[in-house]
């Protein structure tokens, strides 16, 4: 009820799910915070990972999966505090991967950041999206692709679906973790490989003066990869050969490989 969940959404290589212990391991810390602690003690761990494996272990192709964990709740009437994992329940999905999906470029729309309070942890990925789908219908204009959220203090954090990348003088700036920042599994590998084809990755605040005067613009999440953006509001983007070939070669590097 109200969006109590706790997810991750991954994408299946012939019928290798990428990046699996990573996006398990964010799971079980956001289970762990939401629900824990479990009866099965130390146990529980290796419980739940048996479950969820389960679930897609007939699964083969290129798909995206989307695993989803929630406590049932009975109507008018609280559960007792102490629970196993087992009482979790689990949720799974899975749909065809269209790649040529993921190829457009993003148009942006800034809007206020939805502020979660100070305790939220970066690895918490929630399923309530209710402010965020208030947020689209009074911000998205016609041709809009998605919001791009910005704190208090006018700088970047992310948009509703990707974290975000700008790139300046071959340095790319991405804002550090936090309550308004996801810690992407995407971004984790983004961070990794980047400096092989820029000269620096740094974990800082960009004013949105300064993303207006950026050399490029791109979001990662684990089902669209890396994608660019070539709009932000009405700010276009124009990149040059060279950027893109550079760019293709980190893509390629974090999202088209099994891992």
């Amino acid at each position: 009820m109200y969006g109590e969940s706790v997810f991750t959404t991954m994408r299946m290589i012939d019928g290798h799910l990428n990046d699996w212990n990573q996006h398990f391991n964010r799971l079980k810390n956001g289970v762990e915070f939401i629900y824990g602690p479990f009866i099965d003690q130390d146990e529980w761990v290796v419980l739940f990972k048996n479950r969820l494996e389960s679930l897609f272990a007939g699964e083969t192709g290129n798909k995206i999966i989307r695993l989803t964990v929630y406590r049932e709740q009975t109507r008018a009437s609280l559960k007792s505090v102490f629970l196993s994992s087992l009482d979790l329940k689990l949720h799974y999905s899975a749909r065809i991967h269209d790649p040529l999906a993921h190829e457009k470029m993003y148009k942006l729309r800034t809007c206020p950041a939805i502020l979660r309070p100070t305790w939220w942890p970066s690895y918490l990925k929630s399923g309530n999206y209710l402010e965020t789908i208030l947020a689209q219908k009074i911000y998205l204009k016609d041709h809009d692709d998605d919001l791009l959220f910005i704190s208090p203090q006018n700088t970047v954090l992310e948009s509703s679906v990707a974290n975000i990348f700008v790139v300046r003088h071959n340095r790319i700036y991405t804002a550090p973790l936090g309550p308004q920042v996801l810690d992407g599994i995407m971004r984790r590998k983004v961070i990794e490989c980047a400096p092989q084809y820029f000269s620096d990755i740094i974990e800082s605040e960009t004013t949105v003066e300064q993303l207006l005067k950026a050399d490029g613009v791109f979001g990662s999440n684990s089902v669209k990869g890396l994608f660019l953006v070539d709009r932000i509001d009405e700010y276009k983007i124009t990149y040059s050969e060279e950027f893109l070939d550079v760019f293709r070669l980190l893509k390629s590097r974090v999202f088209d490989e099994k891992t």
